[in-house]
């Protein structure tokens, strides 16, 4: 078998290598974590690297760190046959502070004026959800929150995943002759670890693993809600946006 070996931070005289296990290699072992940060086959094999070691691009024996994210929520949600994946985190979640703001609703236009002490308004809050993502040169977020919280220990899990914010409703003032929307924030939990994935074919076709059964993501971070442990809701803060000023079509008709 052909290793390439990544830019990785092991301390160990061991090979480490993104993928493991080539073509003709009976794969279905479960990994085991080791060295704190990657993952092992019983024979020592050490595998998993970073996103950015990845490949952007796909060939006959490398895989790009999109599709390992990709391949494994397609089994999570889907159970794919031929397809294994797991979590293993190198701790608990830690609560990483409110995340950026977020559209809540549409831009209101205040074209004409009036005496409204508030003209923008909502209520009835939806659940925020979880995601998970990884950098690769795009975004990937996608349902992996189950087998994130499948991963933590037990009393962590049930403050994993959806929960609803605590405001239920927000008014503002738009001022004449400008627009703006109300926007929502909350308060994150993050947990990073390493995402393995075990393909039973490795050609180059879907769910299939390019030249070998294991591969693994160092470093892969998953980001939640905070829920409170005894109401099970998240703090999130609601505000209005910038106003800025009106354009000729925003006032059209």
């Amino acid at each position: 078998m052909t290793r390439r070996t990544a830019r990785l931070y092991a301390l160990t005289a061991a090979t480490v290598s993104l993928g493991a296990v080539g073509a003709g290699t009976a794969f279905a072992e479960t990994p085991t974590s080791c060295q704190a940060r990657y993952v092992c086959l019983a024979d020592g094999t050490v595998f998993g690297g970073p996103a950015d070691s990845y490949p952007d691009t796909p060939t006959d024996s490398q895989i790009t760190a999109r599709q390992i994210v990709e391949d494994c929520a397609v089994d999570r949600q889907a159970d794919a046959p031929g397809v294994a994946c797991g979590f293993y985190p190198y701790g608990e979640p830690e609560t990483k502070g409110f995340g950026p703001w977020e559209p809540l609703t549409a831009d209101y236009a205040n074209c004409r004026g009036g005496n409204e002490q508030n003209n923008i308004t909502y209520s009835d809050h939806s659940d925020y959800t979880t995601s998970n993502s990884v950098t690769v040169g795009a975004s990937v977020e996608i349902g992996l929150s189950e087998l994130v919280k499948a991963s933590l220990r037990t009393d962590f899990q049930y403050t994993w995943g959806s929960s609803r914010g605590t405001t239920q409703s927000f008014s503002a003032f738009v001022p004449k002759g400008h627009k703006a929307h109300l926007q929502h924030r909350y308060q994150r939990q993050q947990v990073s670890g390493v995402l393995w994935i075990d393909y039973e074919h490795t050609g180059t076709g879907p769910l299939q693993g390019h030249g070998h059964h294991y591969w693994a993501l160092t470093d892969f971070r998953a980001t939640s809600p905070a829920k409170d442990p005894d109401n099970q809701t998240v703090k999130d803060q609601v505000s209005l946006s910038k106003p800025q000023p009106v354009a000729a079509d925003d006032c059209a008709g």
